[in-house]
């Protein structure tokens, strides 16, 4: 009986490598199981991990002055870890699982290891962290202007009562 390797998939930020370069960079990190409320990120801490979901459900979610946020989800085929890993200080949230799930993560140094061995595939890495960093700044900065526009329409709202 012979037994398979696990490797990624060809979705996400490595959708764009070819075979081989995938088959590589799953060799860089470690593939995991992960029961419900198994956290890979916790708030406050730094891990230096970036994180790949290959299945299940993972919320990220932030606690601020007893307040719990749901600050997004995280599925099958999506990435997180990737602001600690660049900007290591402590996470902005936890993220955990919520229904049983399979990921794989790489440490920096790893990261660090097959972007200098394999710099082609590393670039077309780098671009697409950078793209799925720049969507998520996108949506936060949306999500801020809306709540600005509610504040700004309630602050209305609170002059013509008074």
């Amino acid at each position: 009986m012979s037994f398979s390797t696990p490797k990624l998939p060809a979705v996400g930020i490595v959708a764009n490598l070819s075979d081989e370069d995938r088959d590589t960079l799953s060799s860089y990190g470690t593939f995991h199981l992960a029961q419900v409320g198994a956290v890979l990120i916790e708030q406050g801490q730094s891990q230096g991990k970036l994180f790949f979901t290959l299945s299940g459900l993972f919320h990220a979610r932030r606690a601020d002055d007893g307040n719990d946020i749901l600050l997004g989800k995280i599925e099958s085929g999506e990435w997180v870890g990737e602001i600690d890993l660049f900007d290591p200080l402590s996470a902005v949230c936890t993220v955990a699982a919520v229904e049983p799930s399979q990921y794989w993560a790489i440490t920096r140094e790893d990261l660090e290891d097959f972007l200098n061995n394999y710099n082609s595939a590393g670039i077309m890495l780098m671009i697409g962290l950078a793209t799925t960093l720049s969507q998520r700044i996108r949506g936060i900065t949306a999500k801020l202007a809306e709540q600005a526009d509610i504040n700004k329409f309630r602050d209305m709202t609170v002059e013509f009562a008074e």
